[in-house]
């Protein structure tokens, strides 16, 4: 892909492991930090049954999702590439935990661990809208059909 806007979103999606995630509480908006991976267009997310925007995901499923620039990377922060991301997550169905944790765990493999405590789970969030920021003033809507070009040809970490 020779646009820059996609560039921009490929080396975003090959350099970040993090992203903000934001939940409907009881009392309101709730944001927090997860890792990520993606797999086959979808991002996923390991988050232990313990924290509150996992209890949050299941009364509301519908959520945002933040992937941002470390701001170390830019001078100003209204420079900074960000996707913003909203949609349903769901918990990965059992017959496809093995192939979803092996990508999780290629992206974060830190996290192998955690796969043994009982209160994590691996969530898949499904984007149905996604806006990109390649910086003040590039701004644009990604398609479902752009998305899953992107998200699903892009070589992560140790691929």
């Amino acid at each position: 892909m020779s646009d820059s806007w996609q560039q921009g979103v490929e080396a975003l999606l090959q350099k970040s492991r993090i992203s903000f995630l934001a939940t409907q509480g009881r009392d309101g908006p709730e944001t927090s930090m997860a890792p990520y991976a993606l797999h086959r267009g979808l991002i996923l997310l390991h988050l232990s049954g313990l924290a509150r925007h996992t209890a949050n995901i299941e009364q509301h499923p519908q959520i945002g999702l933040m992937i941002c620039t470390a701001e170390s990377e830019s001078h100003s922060p209204l420079a900074l590439a960000r996707l913003s991301l909203q949609g349903d997550v769901r918990r990965v169905p059992d017959e496809q935990l093995a192939t979803a944790r092996s990508a999780y765990l290629k992206h974060i493999p830190e996290a192998e661990q955690l796969f043994s405590f009982a209160d994590f789970h691996l969530f898949e969030f499904t984007p149905a809208v996604i806006n990109w920021v390649g910086g003040f003033g590039k701004a644009r809507k990604i398609s479902q059909q752009q998305w899953q070009q992107l998200s699903g040809g892009v070589a992560l970490p140790g691929d």
